[in-house]
């Protein structure tokens, strides 16, 4: 009786110290997170590149050698994008803080002009509102002009780590297998191999189907907006193709300024421009994306907005951008699990059969 006393008392100790490790664990990634982000930002970037490093290899040309160029391709590639489009993008940002004042004066006439209409409808109050915290927004957005630099050298800094975490991973071939087989047990090495290389080949389609959406948004938009005679069309442009990256809340996000720089030259114009982009999302939803992502990441919509909302939660805008390819790995683990459990069921009840 006092020996099994005892043994209860030290499973009891057992079980508190797992759930304290356990609690010490979790606390502990919380900590960490904004390194894991990169380390799984670095993965990303070398699951979309490994494909095509793996294929030159396999030609007898040596790996740091195309990664090498991989990258210095790459950099050339930004630099010269850069050189064209930069001087384009100061001279719009000149402009528009010279105009920008003006063009909200009309904004806020527009606005104003409602009153009479909104009055019948007990919406004056409303507008009046409306028109202020447009106008205390605008003035938050652009007051912390030092925050703003101070944070471009911190992200650039952060971008700088992944490449280089990417560029060391992709030229040690045999590194996540050696670093498996010393982390993990035997029997659970061969699955978490071939776990690692189907969420990195799920991983790497989704990073260059979405890079694609993101370069033809952009010029969708772009053609739109010149059209049109929409002012800051490339900037415009580029802002739409960047929140490409965010499923369903970035083209929407997208439409906001690029209407409203619409509505800055006339009501018809901000009404074309909300049509177009409608028009261009609908192209992508049935044309664009079936045709380049397939089944790049096969998520279900509601499962992609609540990764969303959690992504956000936690980690704020590298969240929701790393929130897609986190919860397609996730799918692929959970799927894994519920097949083995499956099996599992399935096996006992044959024996149950059997006897």
């Amino acid at each position: 009786m006092l020996f099994e006393k005892q043994e209860n008392h030290i499973n009891f100790q057992i079980i508190l110290w797992q759930i304290l490790l356990m609690i010490l664990g979790v606390m502990f990634v919380y900590k960490i997170k904004g390194i894991l982000l990169l380390l799984f930002l670095a993965l990303i970037i070398t699951s979309a590149i490994s494909p095509l490093v793996d294929r030159l290899e396999q030609k007898k040309i040596p790996r740091t050698l195309t990664v090498s160029l991989i990258f210095l391709l790459g950099l050339t590639l930004i630099i010269g994008l850069s050189y064209l489009i930069i001087p384009v993008i100061i001279m719009e940002l000149k402009d528009m803080s010279e105009n920008l004042p003006s063009y909200f004066n009309k904004i806020s006439d527009f606005l104003s002009s409602l009153n009479a209409l909104a009055s019948n409808y007990n919406l004056e109050n409303a507008v009046t509102d409306l028109i202020n915290n447009a106008s205390k927004s605008f003035s938050e957005k652009f007051s912390g002009l030092f925050e703003n630099t101070l944070n471009f050298f911190k992200n650039l800094l952060k971008t700088l780590v992944v490449f280089s975490l990417s560029f060391y991973i992709l030229v040690k071939k045999d590194g996540v297998r050696l670093f498996i087989e010393a982390v993990m047990p035997d029997k659970y090495q061969a699955y978490t191999l071939n776990l690692f290389q189907r969420i990195q080949k799920r991983i790497g389609r989704w990073m260059i189907g979405q890079f694609s959406l993101m370069f033809i948004i952009f010029c969708l938009d772009y053609l739109a907006l010149i059209i049109l005679g929409v002012p800051y069309a490339l900037i415009l442009a580029i802002i739409g193709g960047l929140l490409e990256i965010i499923p369903y809340i970035g083209p929407l996000a997208a439409l906001i300024p690029a209407a409203l720089a619409g509505l800055a030259v006339s009501p018809l114009v901000a009404i074309l421009v909300i049509i177009s982009y409608i028009l261009i999302q609908q192209s992508e939803n049935h044309i664009i994306t079936p045709l380049i992502m397939k089944k790049a990441v096969g998520l279900d919509p509601v499962f992609i907005i609540i990764s969303l909302l959690i992504g956000g939660t936690m980690a704020g805008l590298m969240g929701i951008i790393l929130a897609v390819p986190f919860a397609t790995a996730l799918k692929i683990f959970i799927t894994d699990m519920i097949e083995k459990r499956t099996n599992t069921i399935s096996k006992n009840k044959d024996l149950a059969k059997a006897n």
